[in-house]
């Protein structure tokens, strides 16, 4: 029979119950032309399989909501004299999964946790290694001027200024290998590290980094330990650390006598993209760590932007003592430092195309018809130019809708959401990035707007609200790396007017590139 058969017999009341007021709001913006419609129930069970399907079959409780659904006769027919038979028996899953031949796509186990709160990382030597690149030269510099400042004194609060997409990690990481190696070489001690973030998937993605960059250029064992999400217990080494942590579950235990050891024994801090969280947040850190070591070091990345009439971002600036920038090959500090990577294929050049939808004094009905009309339509024109773009909806819910009303167009599409497991998460990525396969369009709502870089990108289209200048950058910086740095020389950027606008007034972007 399959789960598919078996959402057909829910009732509409169910159907939407399990859907949420959200998702199904949406889906009648999208497929109705009124509150008064009927929505189609081939839509409404598309959209229940997409966020519950998975669910229905793991959870005892869904379980029997879609035994309920069954009338009596088909039970009979099954072998059972009542529901509580049915219910008896498919407490057990396997027997649910293999009566009623459930689909493999909704028996994918949720993945179990196999990482451990710390690993001890070390180089891999005589073997051939493929590696990404070296530092570029602008960020040869930058880490030059920081290592060099550091070196030669304490209570520094740096802050370093590189455009979305062009490689702060690799500036932090490499920054943080030199600290490590000469520590050791010159002052024989071993180096305690901190590094910051605003949440768990920025923390471990920075933890493989490290990693990566450790086993080919480290010299000697380093211990690297997780303290966001689940992973709340902290160690120290005997060896060389680093610490990867959010700043929510550190202010939390801020006061605790292990966090205190913790940063009076901290060289360095690093803090990834600060003004992601709130202000009063990493003040808060950098307060305790100042306070606790009268040697403290803190070093900021941003993305950020400075420019003497923006009063928000040079209050953030100044939280620190000393800002360095891009420079060109004569150290001067670069006035147009986007201009000057894209020009030299470090970053790529964007064009920006504003989508046709209605906006302004319009129904929430025309705004998304006009909406989804309109991504439709770019889609069609980038799948016949065998080109690729990645949507980032206004919502989840939306995204769900979105990838129904594509599909009913016969626009092929990958859809990515937090129900979607990991593996079909990759090999849609790989499908995307892979020419042969045919995926042109992925789908998601901020999933992929950090840290994930997609081989192979011409485009994104930003139908959210872009509602602040870091979730801005985020999501730029998914169509802004250049050939240099694994992307491509020209990509596009399709926004909606809104949403253009709001991108000039934050001046993340010189006028130039926006134009």
């Amino acid at each position: 029979m399959g789960l598919k058969e078996l959402v057909k017999n829910l009732d509409s009341y169910t159907k939407t119950e399990l859907l949420g007021p959200e998702t199904t709001k949406i889906l009648r913006l999208t497929f109705s032309n009124s509150d008064f419609d009927t929505l189609e129930n081939s839509i409404v069970n598309e959209a229940l399989l997409i966020q519950k399907g998975g669910e229905l079959v793991r959870n005892k409780n869904l379980r029997v909501k879609l035994l309920d659904s069954f009338k009596k006769e088909s039970l009979l027919s099954m072998g059972f004299s009542s529901y509580s038979d049915a219910w008896d028996r498919y407490q057990n899953l396997d027997n649910f999964k293999n009566d009623f031949q459930i689909e493999p796509e909704y028996l994918i186990e949720k993945p179990v946790e196999t990482r451990n709160s710390y690993e001890e990382i070390e180089a891999v030597h005589n073997e051939m290694r493929k590696i990404t690149s070296f530092p570029h030269s602008y960020q040869k510099r930058l880490k030059d001027k920081i290592l060099n400042r550091l070196l030669d004194s304490s209570q520094e609060k740096i802050l370093a200024s590189l455009p979305t997409g062009a490689g702060k990690t690799v500036l932090g990481m490499e920054l943080i290998i030199d600290l490590i190696r000469i520590s050791q070489l010159f002052n024989h001690k071993k180096t305690n590290i901190l590094w910051m973030v605003s949440s768990k998937e920025l923390a471990e993605q920075s933890f493989q980094s490290f990693k990566k960059y450790w086993t080919i250029k480290g010299d000697q064992k380093v211990k690297c330990q997780r303290f966001f999400g689940g992973f709340d217990s902290i160690h120290i080494s005997e060896f060389p650390q680093i610490t990867f942590a959010t700043f929510d579950l550190f202010v939390s235990r801020l006061k605790s006598p292990e966090l205190l050891n913790l940063l009076s024994k901290t060289d360095f801090m690093f803090i990834d993209e600060a003004h992601q969280s709130d202000a009063f947040t990493y003040e808060k850190v950098m307060l305790a760590y100042q306070n606790g070591n009268s040697k403290y070091r803190i070093i900021g990345l941003t993305a950020t932007p400075f420019r003497s009439n923006d009063s928000d971002q040079n209050n953030f600036k100044q939280k620190f003592n000393t800002l360095y920038q891009l420079t060109d090959d004569n150290n001067v500090v670069v006035d147009s430092p986007i201009e000057y990577l894209i020009e030299r294929e470090f970053l790529s050049h964007v064009k920006f195309n504003i989508l046709s939808n209605s906006e302004g004094h319009v129904s929430e009905a025309e705004f998304f018809r006009t909406l989804n009309k309109s991504v439709a339509d770019e889609c069609k024109l980038l799948i016949e130019k065998n080109q690729n773009t990645i949507i980032f909806a206004r919502s989840k819910s939306h995204a769900v809708a979105l990838s129904i009303y594509l599909s009913k167009l016969g626009l092929k599409n990958g859809l990515i959401i937090g129900e979607t497991p990991d593996i079909t998460r990759k090999q849609l990525l790989s499908d995307f990035a892979d020419k042969e396969k045919e995926l042109n369009i992925l789908i998601n709502h901020l999933i992929l707007s950090t840290g994930i870089d997609v081989p192979g990108m011409n485009s994104i289209m930003v139908l959210g609200e872009i509602d602040s200048p870091s979730l801005g950058l985020q999501i730029l910086g998914r169509a802004m790396r250049g050939p240099k740095n694994g992307g491509n020389k020209e990509n596009t950027i399709y926004l909606t007017k809104q949403n253009y606008t709001r991108l000039s007034d934050y001046k993340l972007l010189e006028t130039t590139v926006l134009n």
